[in-house]
């Protein structure tokens, strides 16, 4: 009832909620399924971008997006890869009735009102655990799960272990990452795009949280990497502006790469695409971007910080990725690790990295490249039941 409240409060919601009513009671009887799909941010799209365009394929489906209102950017971000007519704000998407709803983070208000009995799947939008353990609550509202690694069947034994019954789940594994085992004909645009030459490539994709490089270095790590004869792209998690607004991360990462030649700011929200144009990646401990970059078996160094794994429980996976081999806790450190990973590269020790990056993901990740086709046959499936 308490989501009716802003509703009412403005005539003109109502009115697009009318508005919409009839747009899906037309597709209904056109013999049309519609989806609707929930992000709160901009790099969620990437998550679903690759179920989406295969979707297209499928005649007779339509699909929504749902965008949290407030947040501007997110709708920029939606205008410019999808139609608008497809696009919704997040105040009146739940009280349209839709074939299936899917969401790929926690949310709570967003969900459909209850007595449209929409199925609902949950697309997880990490790869590590640890986090989910405490909203499990929210994540008992979905009817199926799509799994990316037996980590997560482990999660859903724990979050429904006192129910009746668990949901559905399917063994997907993670559909945004497929593009990475198959040639990318945008690789070369993106090489001009952020006008990289022919040096070595190095990615810094710091994590957004307490424990982080970025946090506990600042600008002095970037500092250290400039001085090497290298391309330098730096690509923090969104949350890094958003939750440490006061900072001002943004303008500060802006300003150093404009100071440096060898240095670019990356804003675009997708990380993946930045994966086969570096040659390697420095990140933290705790980043899904550490086991996703092991697909492509390429050199990676992780800052490592055992204040997170105290204050984390299920951290298998960050523990396993942390036992790669190149991890650093200073700076110093840094500097010789890069030297040897990438200046004067250390053969053995890469091959020994590659190997064990090799054997994490075949241990933590499900059908590497074929996850989209499987989502979308689950997908098919909970349609047409």
């Amino acid at each position: 009832m308490h989501r009716l409240i802003p509703l009412f409060k403005k005539p003109k919601h109502i009115l697009k909620v009318v508005r919409f009513i009839f747009i899906l009671a037309y597709y209904k009887i056109s013999g049309c399924k519609t989806i609707v799909y929930n992000l709160h941010e901009d790099y969620f799209y990437d998550i679903f971008e690759s179920i989406y365009h295969q979707l297209l394929n499928r005649p007779k489906t339509v699909i929504f997006f749902s965008y949290r209102a407030e947040n501007k950017i997110l709708l920029q971000y939606l205008q410019n890869k999808v139609p608008a007519s497809q696009i919704i704000p997040n105040y009146i998407s739940p009280f349209l009735i839709f074939d299936l709803f899917i969401c790929a983070e926690v949310t709570g208000p967003d969900f459909p009102l209850s007595i449209f009995h929409t199925p609902k799947i949950e697309i997880y939008h990490g790869t590590g655990t640890s986090n989910l353990y405490e909203k499990k609550d929210v994540l008992n509202r979905f009817d199926s799960h799509f799994a990316i690694g037996p980590k997560f069947n482990e999660f859903i034994d724990f979050a429904y272990k006192e129910k009746s019954s668990k949901p559905h789940v399917y063994n997907i594994g993670y559909p945004k990452l497929d593009a990475l085992l198959k040639p990318n004909p945008l690789t070369k645009d993106l090489k001009k795009l952020y006008k990289l030459d022919d040096k070595k490539t190095i990615l810094y994709a710091p994590h957004w949280h307490e424990y982080g490089s970025i946090h506990k270095f600042k600008e002095a790590l970037l500092e250290k990497l400039a001085e090497f004869d290298v391309n330098l792209l730096i690509k923090p998690h969104n949350y890094l502006y958003t939750r440490y607004a006061n900072l001002n991360w943004k303008k500060r990462l802006k300003d150093f790469a404009n100071q440096h030649e060898n240095v670019t700011f990356v804003s675009n929200p997708n990380t993946q695409e930045l994966y086969p144009i570096s040659d390697l990646m420095i990140t933290d401990t705790g980043t899904t971007a550490a086991l996703e970059y092991s697909i492509l078996q390429k050199p990676l160094i992780i800052n490592y910080d055992a204040q997170w794994f105290a204050d984390n429980d299920s951290v298998d996976i960050e523990k396993d990725l942390c036992d790669l081999g190149f991890c650093f806790e200073n700076l110093k450190e840094l500097k010789a690790l890069v030297e040897s990973v990438l200046i004067k590269p250390d053969e053995n020790e890469i091959l020994k990295q590659q190997t064990a990056q090799k054997n994490i993901v075949r241990k933590y990740l499900y059908q590497p490249g074929e996850a989209t086709a499987k989502a979308v046959k689950a997908i098919y499936e909970i349609l047409e039941n």
